[in-house]
Parts: structure tokens; C-alpha cells; sequence
């Protein structure tokens, strides 16, 4: 939205500089986005009197001319204008004069034209930048001063770009913002007198509107025997203050009208509507209308139209047909002024692709009482200005009214929400200053009426908030945020649980959610339990969901085997919540479960023999071990074990700090019978209170080593009682200097005698470790191997 300074001082006294009106109009909401300056003349450029003029003696269309810039001083300027005439008052551009253009500053000086000197010039409406028009010189009043700044005859204009929220649709006029501005600087805004003839001629069946719901007001207006030319030049000036073009002088009357009260208006030629009439109706599905921007559309029902006895006329609220227009040879007009309903005119604009100044108004909503006054300004204006007669009374046809707000404000509550100790007084002088109708002030409060052009007050806060800005946001006290220590982040139950969850994800598993309440057999799939340790509901939703689950694996089960129903084959699932038990002796009433599952292909996005690799047992012993490693969890085996749920041999029971956690293996073959699959299924059921209560320690970030490692291998043979997870707490109990990771690479079992082979790597953080230290690391440890745990060394 543009305003001009010049403009908006017509309507409201501004009596201070352009930087404080800006940080004002900012302040209060209205921000200020650009800054242009118009039509300001340079200094340096004086009115002067052409004397004489004489051909050049070097060029056919350069004149030669004496002029009197007053004070006794007569310029020789060589000028090349065809309307240098002696006599003429033109202004002067002194040497000296700087003109500022968008290719960059040129500076008048003392130069010669083809050999013949020339002391200024003499300049058209274009230099100045009062216009467009450069085909002669500006002519000034004969009896104008000589030598007075011209700047002084037309003093500049500013053109202030402005952003308007989709809330304040008031402020898209030269009007609105005045009421705003008036606040500001405690000045009072005045509207001109709109004044016109009385006409009560009747106009029968001249308006008819056949949607109210979509046009709740449609005032229409005759003006007969105007004449279309020109408007005059404060109209154009005006208008192209803030970048609009002028066209004649009744269009240029509702765009004027439009831009300074904020209501739409559309002109009609009479002559082009059939029957002389209008009618605001929904469009016939495949009805078509030209709009003045030469674009053909295909409307629909849902489209509001203008439409004379036989076609439509107007795109209603958006633009005008091609052939309603006012041209040259109109000589009566239809003056249209409507509210129509804001929400239609978002969405024709939007489906049909066409946008203008009067649907930007129309989609943010308009001024129910405002159509009343606009139609009679533009009519007063175009009486002025277009001459004819007004030829009927206003037409109003409407839905009633709108009832306006009524908004209770207390003034401590205006003070307490604000932070200022705003008077009563003050409250009030600032709802009056912006057009409020302020009735019941009392010690404690007054009752605001807001006015249809404020769409956006509806409750006490919003009164608070112009009291806000218009009293000066800059006033509102800082107040120093206080901060209040509360409990460690160490200290939330939550956390925990969040944190396992996450690491569980960082391993490509995906998370399950079901509900806490299952049937019989999903409860008794986990073989640990019976009927007696099942609690019951009293009162299910349904049959189905009347046993609070005993552990997570039921649940699980039933989704791995709606997966696989539909080839979804490939699977990480896992599971935390809560699960219940009568029976205390296997379990608390009431605890937090983890179920992780996997079944499928390893490498899905692979092919040949990778392809081919499926998940197996030592994949989730894998992934569990990568968890406990996530968590800092360092003591923790596996130990073989026979368990109901899980295939026989082919399950372990996990053990951590000493403390039985859960087990893990692959399902018993009377869980998954019936799946259509030929991947095995591995599932994991953990006791979260032993997961998290087990001793974490603290990690440290450990940068790598710049260093390099080096690695020896050692092989024995050992009982078959001995395992893998012995071994390593054997090592770590051992705590060799040096030594980085061990990895089990080879073992077999022959003659009741188990074979294993490890490789052990040594780093130093600090150096390089030479071959006879690791030699001696490595060493020591084999002889403790073989002494302490009783093995063969190979």
C-alpha cells in the first residue's frame, strides 16, 4: 500500500519531519517499508523570462536566448526546445544545479554548444520530475516572480510504502490511516465536505440482487449527461503520487474514491447495459466474461457476477468486463458501490487468477457503512469534475445492518496487561482519537462500541492493544526475566526411557505402539504366565481388549504377522511400555518391558550373494551387545537357557551386573505356525528396571589416536563349558596395559574339546608402541591364560 504524504495532509496536520512520521506509523503497527521521494525539484532551479530568442548560427532546431532570472541577472542558455518563446516564465536550472537521476547525478555548468556559450537551462515538466511530459518547456504563470525557487511553486511529494496485515483492512486508505496518524500526533482528522444535489427521482428496478449471501449491500447511483475527458490535474497528481495512471476523468474518480475512503467503485456505461439495469447473481456454469485486462473466463455458480439483462457485466468485487467500461462517448454512468462477501471474493480471485486494488480490499473486508459515503464523494467528484446531473436517488438494496461489537475494557486491566500506569483519561481520549464509541465510563471502566471499519477488535485485549501502540510501545517498562533453578535434567523420569529409545532407533530398529489391553490368546502367547496371572478389566471396551497385557510380546507378535500376511518380510521392530502381572512372584504388578524383533534379509539393497544373507541369531545377540555398548553398560553375558517362547537350543538368557534382564532367541516354531515365511524370527524381551539401573559410569568424549595399532593372535583349546562371554571377562578382569578391542575370529568343536581363536590390539594413545612391548603384553596375557583358566595354548 502506498500512501503520499501530500495526500494523507489533506485530511490530518502533520507537523512534524518525514523520519519521525515513519517511526510513528511503525511503532503503532503500520510499518514502514519504503521511502521514495516525488516531484521534488532541485534547488538551484529559479523562474526566469525569456527575453530574446535567436537561432543558433551552428544548428537548425537550437535556439539562442537571453533570460531574466530577476535581481538585474541575464543568462545566455542555448536551449533546443520548440517553445523558447520571448516572453514566456520557464524555470531555471543555475549553474551549479544538481539533478539526480537513475543513471546518476549531472551537474549544471558553464559549457558551449557548438561554439556558442550557455550559462544554465532551461528545463520541461520530466527534469523537474513533476511529470512525464517532456515535449516543451514548463510553462509557468506569466505572472509569476522572477528568480523565486521553483521548488517553493511545487513543493515535493513523498511517496511512503507501507505493510498492511490481513487484519487491518481500514488502513488501506488515505483515510484510514489518517484516523491512525491524527492519534499519533494528537491532531484531529477531518474528511472533506461531502455535499450533493438532492435527486429523489425514482429509479425502479435499476438494482437487484439475486445473492444476498455473497453481496449483503449493492447502492447504485445515475449520473446522466457527463462529459468524459481529463481529470484535472490535483486528481492525476494525486493518483500518481501513489503510482496509479490516470485515464479519464470518471475513472479516475473511483480510483481516487477507492484510495482515500477504501471502498471499491465501479462505473458503468448505461448505455451498454440492456434494459438498463444491473443485477448482482451467481454465474450459469459455462457463462463467459471478457475482463478489462483482455482475459477470457470460464465462470461457475460459485462465482459472483454484475450482470446487465442478458450477460455478465463485471467480475463482482474483482474487475470489470471488457465492454462495461466508461469510454469517450459515454455520456451516463451506473455508480456502483458494494459490500460483498469477503471469503467469495479470496476465492474467485484466487481460482481464476486475477488480482486488483479492488478485490486486495474486498478479500480483507470492507466498510459496511463506508459504501454510502464513497458513492456520494464520488459522485460530488464527478459532478466537479465530468459535469451532467445526478439522475436518480441512490438505489440501496441491502441485508440489513451488521451488528457492531460491544466490548467491556477495564482499565486495570489495560494497566496490568501493558505494564504502564496509562490514566483512566488517557485510556479513553485514545478510544475516542481513534473513532471508538466510548459510552459507561466509570472509576473502573468504560464500554467500547468498535465500528464495522475495525473487523479486527473483539475482545478486551484487542482495545489493550491500541492502547499499546498508540500510548507507545517504547513506554512499556523491561521487566528482567527471572529464572528459577529446578531439578537436573539427571533428575527426570522421563529421560531415561527417551534416551534408550533413541539409541534402540540409532540401530535401524523401528518403533512399535499398541495398546496396553489384549485379548486371551495374545496374552497367553508369552508362555511365562498362566490364567491366574492375568489381570482382568471389570469394565472393557470390548471382550477383545479385557486383559491388561502381561508383557509385550503378544502384540508384537500379531503385527510381525500382519507384516509378513503382506509381503513385508524384511523387519526391525521394537517396543518399550508398560506391562502388568498378579502374580508377584514373577513380577512386579506394574513394569516397564523392552521387546525388540527381526526377521528377514541383512542386505534387502544388495545383490548376488549378499542378497542372499539372512538375519540369525548372532544378528540380535549383535544388536544387544551394540545397545549395551550405546548405554556404557559393561558387565553383561549371555547364558545358554531353555525357554518356552524360543526354539530349543537356539536361546540365551541375558544377564547384567549379576541380574537375569530378559531373554533372547528365536521363536518357538508353535508361535509362528501358519506365517507365510522362510525367515526365522528372533525376538528379545528385557526388564527395563534392570537395563537402567544397571551402572552406566560416565562418558568422556575420547578423541581418536593419531597413532598406529598392532595386533596379535592367540589360540588355545578349551573345555566345551568354557564360552566366549568367560573369556572376555577373563581378559577384562586381566586389564593387559595397551590393550584396544578383542575379537573371537575362529572356533570349533571337536572330540567334546572346544578350539578358539582371538585377535587381540594394542594402542597407545600417546606414542607408538614398539614390537617388544606388545611382545611382553601379549605374552604375559597367554601365560595367564594358560595357567589361570586351564587351556591349551596352540
Amino acid at each position: 500500500m502506498n500512501i503520499s504524504r501530500n495526500w494523507l495532509s489533506r485530511y490530518v496536520t502533520i507537523d512534524c519531519d518525514l523520519e519521525t512520521l515513519c517511526d510513528k506509523l511503525t511503532m503503532a503497527g503500520i510499518e514502514v517499508e519504503a521511502v521514495e521521494s516525488a516531484g521534488t525539484v532541485p534547488a538551484g532551479v529559479v523562474t526566469g523570462r525569456i527575453l530574446t530568442r535567436k537561432p543558433h548560427p551552428d544548428s537548425d532546431h537550437m535556439s539562442v536566448c537571453t533570460v531574466d532570472i530577476g535581481g538585474g541577472t541575464v543568462l545566455q542558455i542555448v536551449c533546443g526546445a520548440p517553445n523558447c518563446d520571448a516572453g514566456c516564465v520557464v524555470p531555471v536550472a543555475t549553474i551549479g544545479t544538481v539533478f539526480h537521476t537513475p543513471e546518476g547525478d549531472f551537474k549544471i555548468k558553464k559549457s558551449k554548444l557548438r561554439g556558442v556559450e550557455s550559462q544554465g537551462m532551461m528545463c520541461s515538466e520530466k527534469e523537474l520530475g513533476l511529470s512525464e511530459n517532456h515535449e516543451g518547456l514548463m510553462i509557468l504563470d506569466p505572472a509569476t516572480e522572477l528568480g523565486q525557487p521553483v521548488d517553493r511553486l511545487f513543493p515535493g511529494d513523498t511517496r511512503i510504502e507501507i505493510e498492511v496485515t490481513p487484519n487491518r483492512p481500514d488502513w488501506l486508505s488515505m483515510w484510514g490511516v489518517a484516523r491512525d496518524v491524527s492519534c499519533l500526533l494528537g491532531t484531529e482528522a477531518k474528511l472533506p465536505e461531502i455535499t450533493i444535489p438532492a435527486c429523489d427521482k425514482p429509479a425502479p428496478g435499476l438494482v437487484t440482487v439475486e445473492a444476498p449471501d455473497l453481496c449483503t449491500r449493492y447502492i447504485g447511483r445515475l449520473i446522466r449527461n457527463v462529459k468524459i475527458g481529463p481529470s484535472p490535474e490535483w486528481i492525476q497528481k494525486s493518483l500518481e503520487s501513489i503510482g496509479l495512471r490516470p485515464i479519464n476523468n470518471v475513472v479516475d474518480v473511483t480510483n481516487f474514491v477507492m484510495m482515500e475512503l477504501g471502498q471499491p467503485l465501479h462505473a458503468f456505461d448505461l448505455a451498454k447495459l440492456k434494459e438498463g439495469r444491473v443485477i448482482a447473481r451467481r454465474a450459469k456454469s459455462g457463462e463467459k466474461i471478457t475482463t478489462l485486462d483482455g482475459k477470457t473466463l470460464t465462470l461457475e455458480p460459485r462465482h459472483l457476477v454484475i450482470a446487465d439483462a442478458e450477460k455478465p457485466m463485471a467480475l463482482a468485487g474483482v474487475m470489470g468486463g471488457e465492454y462495461s467500461g466508461v469510454t469517450e462517448e459515454t455520456t451516463d454512468v451506473l455508480l456502483e458501490s458494494a459490500v460483498f462477501f469477503s471469503s467469495n471474493i479470496r476465492a474467485t480471485s484466487r481460482e481464476l487468477g486475477i488480482s486488483s486494488d479492488s478485490s486486495y480490499r474486498y478479500e480483507r473486508g470492507v466498510d459496511w457503512d463506508m459504501a454510502e459515503l464513497a458513492s456520494k464523494r464520488a459522485a460530488q467528484l464527478i459532478l466537479e469534475t465530468a459535469g451532467g446531473e445526478l439522475g436518480s436517488e441512490a438505489v440501496d438494496v441491502n441485508t440489513g445492518r451488521p451488528a457492531e461489537k460491544v466490548i467491556p475494557c477495564r482499565f486495570d486491566r489495560v494497566r496490568a496487561l501493558i505494564g504502564t500506569q496509562v490514566s483512566n483519561e488517557r485510556i479513553v481520549e485514545i478510544f475516542r482519537t481513534l473513532h471508538l464509541k466510548v459510552d459507561d465510563v466509570t472509576g473502573s471502566g468504560c464500554v467500547v462500541t468498535a465500528p464495522l471499519f475495525r473487523l479486527d477488535l473483539e475482545r478486551e485485549a484487542d482495545l489493550i492493544e491500541e492502547v499499546a501502540r498508540i500510548d507507545g510501545l517504547d513506554r512499556i517498562p523491561e521487566i528482567a526475566v527471572t529464572g528459577k533453578i529446578c531439578g537436573s535434567i539427571r533428575e527426570d523420569a522421563y529421560l531415561p526411557l527417551e534416551t534408550l529409545r533413541n539409541k534402540i532407533i540409532s540401530l535401524g530398529f523401528y518403533e512399535c505402539l499398541h495398546y496396553s489391553t489384549v485379548n486371551r490368546e495374545s496374552a497367553l502367547s508369552d508362555s511365562r504366565f498362566t490364567e491366574s496371572d492375568l489381570i482382568r478389566l471389570k469394565n472393557p471396551i470390548s471382550q477383545e481388549l479385557a486383559i491388561m497385557r502381561p508383557s509385550l510380546l503378544g502384540e508384537m507378535l500379531g503385527t510381525i504377522e500382519r507384516n509378513i500376511s503382506r509381503r513385508n518380510l524384511t523387519l526391525k521392530l521394537f517396543e518399550t511400555g508398560k506391562a502388568f502381572c498378579r502374580n508377584p512372584e514373577l513380577f512386579p504388578e506394574e513394569r516397564f518391558e523392552l521387546c525388540l524383533a527381526l526377521t528377514g534379509l541383512k542386505h534387502p539393497e544388495q545383490y548376488s550373494e549378499e542378497l542372499k544373507a539372512q538375519y540369525d541369531f548372532f544378528d540380535m545377540k549383535g544388536a544387544l551387545e551394540s545397545l549395551f555398548e550405546l548405554m556404557n553398560t559393561k558387565r553383561y553375558r549371555f547364558v545358554p537357557v531353555e525357554d518356552g517362547r524360543f526354539r530349543k537350543g537356539c536361546a540365551a538368557e541375558i544377564q547384567i551386573e549379576g541380574k537375569k534382564a530378559g531373554a533372547f532367541g528365536e521363536l518357538a516354531p508353535s508361535l509362528v505356525k501358519g506365517w507365510r515365511t522362510t525367515y526365522p524370527v528372533f525376538v528379545a524381551q528385557l526388564d527395563m528396571a534392570v537395563l537402567l539401573a544397571a551402572d552406566h559410569g560416565v562418558g568422556y568424549y575420547v578423541p581418536f589416536s593419531l597413532f598406529p595399532a598392532t595386533s596379535r593372535d592367540v589360540a588355545f583349546v578349551a573345555p566345551t563349558g568354557l564360552t566366549h562371554a568367560d573369556v572376555l571377562e577373563f581378559i577384562r578382569k586381566a586389564k593387559p596395559a595397551d590393550l584396544e578391542s578383542v575379537r573371537l575370529f575362529d572356533i570349533f568343536e571337536k572330540d567334546g574339546r572346544k578350539s578358539m581363536a582371538y585377535q587381540l590390539t594394542f594402542r597407545n594413545r600417546e606414542r607408538t608402541l614398539t614390537d617388544a612391548e606388545v611382545n611382553a603384553r601379549f605374552d604375559k596375557l597367554r601365560e595367564k591364560l594358560k595357567n589361570e583358566l586351564k587351556v591349551e595354548l596352540r
